[in-house]
């Protein structure tokens, strides 16, 4: 892909993503490390999305990889900067999960599910497979923070390999361009608007809809800590993005990016 044809595929982003500010950066590469080691690198604080072909170094969370060969994933980051410091961005990871979901639900995929605290799933004929993370960096300074969010989705199904959860993809194979664009553009545009109304409300504003897409809902569920681990049923999440779990004569809060969750093993 030439320079030319980068700028093309960015200006018909930003064209297809209404949302978008107009003081808003969007870049597209044919191949990078980590879209969000790139733009923790820019220190100008000028919001900026970049989409990425291929991607050979990303990371996803407790340091596993994300890779993406050409078209058949989208990975792209997104740096925006909050006033305040970062204890008031608590729930953005889950906010973002939901403004994906809807998104792609829109653009007519059905299953969509989330899987607290930042798995983008999707029904299968197995039950569920992980279709997408997303991965939240911080910069704090003394008024403001800068986030950059990493978001990468399985547009083709993943070469075979030994994967934390079953994947799942939105296509069969690896998809036309003007696929990839669509997907793109819909992602980037649900962001744009909903991260405005998180800046001004934080998760509660979020939380009923994640709520409502909540794979384990009623579920009984195990969660592990590093210095623990929880049994119960999964309430579901609360105003401040904590996972809520019924645990039988208590309520246990748990706070994201501290544990894992996945269904309790059974003998």
């Amino acid at each position: 892909m030439t320079a030319d044809d980068a700028s093309t595929l960015a200006e018909a982003l930003r064209d297809r993503a209404p949302s978008v500010p107009a003081d808003w950066r969007v870049d597209v590469c044919a191949r990078t490390g980590s879209t969000n080691s790139d733009l923790l690198e820019r220190r100008d604080g000028a919001p900026c999305a970049l989409f990425a072909l291929a991607q050979t170094g990303g990371r996803g969370r407790r340091g596993r990889s994300w890779t993406a060969q050409p078209g058949d994933s989208l990975t792209f980051s997104l740096r925006v900067r909050f006033d305040g410091r970062a204890d008031r961005l608590s729930g953005l990871s889950l906010a973002v999960g939901v403004a994906l979901a809807e998104a792609l639900t829109a653009q007519g995929f059905d299953g969509l599910a989330l899987k607290w605290p930042n798995d983008l799933m999707r029904a299968n004929g197995q039950g569920a497979g992980k279709l997408g993370g997303v991965l939240i960096e911080l910069a704090s300074a003394a008024t403001h923070t800068d986030a950059v969010i990493g978001v990468g989705i399985n547009l083709a199904p993943p070469p075979p390999g030994h994967y934390a959860l079953p994947p799942a993809a939105l296509f069969d194979g690896t998809p036309p361009q003007q696929d990839w664009l669509r997907i793109a553009a819909a992602a980037l545009d649900a962001l744009a608007a909903a991260l405005p109304v998180f800046a001004a409300q934080g998760f509660s504003a979020f939380v009923e809809r994640w709520n409502r897409l909540n794979l384990h809902a009623g579920c009984a569920v195990e969660v592990e800590g590093e210095m623990r681990a929880l049994g119960g049923l999964c309430v579901g999440a609360d105003a401040d993005g904590a996972l809520l779990l019924d645990c039988g004569d208590r309520i246990e809060r748990v706070l994201a990016g501290d544990v894992s969750l996945r269904a309790p093993v059974r003998n």
